[in-house]
């Protein structure tokens, strides 16, 4: 099956570069997710772990800023003006779409 498929896609533009956001959604809830793009954030495998977090959050902005929110707080990585309000917005867009 392909992984892409039913996926939507949100595009939002950081200071640090475009995040491109491909989120998959059931029962309210976000069941898949990659996100890609140009921005900074190191080490790369952080990205990994943060879709992971993702899985299963309610798609709504408060929780989905929540989950980074924790992400970013309880994990040792850098991304440089990159936030987790970015995040949630190329998420959003990407529900909506």
């Amino acid at each position: 099956m392909d992984r892409l498929a039913d996926m939507k896609e949100g595009l939002h533009k950081s200071k640090s570069g475009l995040i491109r956001a491909l989120v998959k959604t059931d029962n309210g809830r976000i069941t898949d997710v990659i996100i890609s793009g140009d921005y900074i954030l190191t080490p790369e495998r952080c990205i990994d772990e943060l879709e992971k977090a993702l899985i299963g959050t309610e798609a709504c902005r408060e929780k989905i800023f929540g989950t980074l929110k924790r992400f970013y707080e309880q994990n040792k990585f850098q991304s440089p003006q990159t936030y987790p309000e970015d995040f949630t917005e190329a998420l959003m867009k990407a529900i909506n779409a």
